[in-house]
């Protein structure tokens, strides 16, 4: 079950971000609570890669900053224990996952966050996967290699691969970007089902505001280095 409605499930506090000098967010405050759904929007450079590096404890100024995830600091919080409760999907984890391996070792792969399977399943776990595939509608990929699927079902497969956990906080970033009408239809309706499941809360990236799901009940903005909320 989630965490009570109460408790930030994202807390950010004054935080101050530099890159080569030039500040991208200065005394940036956020506060994300379970089951609110969350845009990210802005054009490219506005700093959402940053802002979610933050939040998975990948940057290395999230050390100097008040950044609590799950109610945890980054330095009371390993890294692992972290991203166990983190799924995500992005171009960048699609283009580095050129790995020959059917799409279902794709999806078992998301339970060690890895690129690549470098463990034996269990059979439970690989049950969770094909079940992830079949509720997604794509479990007739399973036994394709992964490099030889459509962008759209590439997409999809890296979806399951986020949710088998299931993760208490699904990152989307630019789940669209490339992606025809139809596919894109397809991702914004999965991420309404997910929403709808009550057990997972989204942070949805995008520069484009058409292509937001109808899940989206809160937004900010990150125009250049200015930032505002919208709640």
């Amino acid at each position: 079950a989630p965490p009570s409605s109460g408790e930030p499930l994202i807390e950010l506090r004054d935080v101050t971000v530099a890159h080569r000098g030039r500040p991208l967010f200065a005394n940036l405050s956020w506060t994300v609570r379970p089951l609110e759904h969350w845009a990210l929007c802005g054009p490219n450079g506005s700093g959402k890669t940053t802002l979610l590096r933050l939040i998975a404890g990948d940057h290395p100024q999230a050390h100097a900053n008040h950044v609590r995830v799950f109610g945890r600091g980054r330095r009371d919080a390993a890294l692992r224990e972290l991203k166990a409760g983190i799924g995500a999907v992005s171009p960048e984890l699609q283009v580095r996952y050129r790995k020959q391996l059917s799409a279902l070792d794709v999806v078992i792969s998301g339970w060690y966050d890895s690129i690549g399977l470098y463990r034996h399943a269990t059979a439970a776990q690989t049950a969770d996967a094909r079940r992830w595939l079949e509720a997604l509608g794509i479990d007739h990929l399973a036994g394709k290699p992964f490099p030889h699927l459509s962008q759209g079902e590439q997409r999809m497969v890296l979806l399951a691969r986020a949710m088998v956990k299931p993760p208490r906080l699904l990152i989307l970033d630019e789940p669209c970007q490339g992606l025809d009408r139809s596919n894109r239809r397809r991702i914004l309706a999965t991420v309404d089902r997910v929403a709808a499941s009550g057990l997972t809360t989204i942070l949805y990236v995008t520069h484009h505001a058409d292509e937001l799901p109808g899940c989206i009940g809160h937004r900010m903005d990150l125009p250049g280095a200015k930032v505002s909320l919208v709640r």
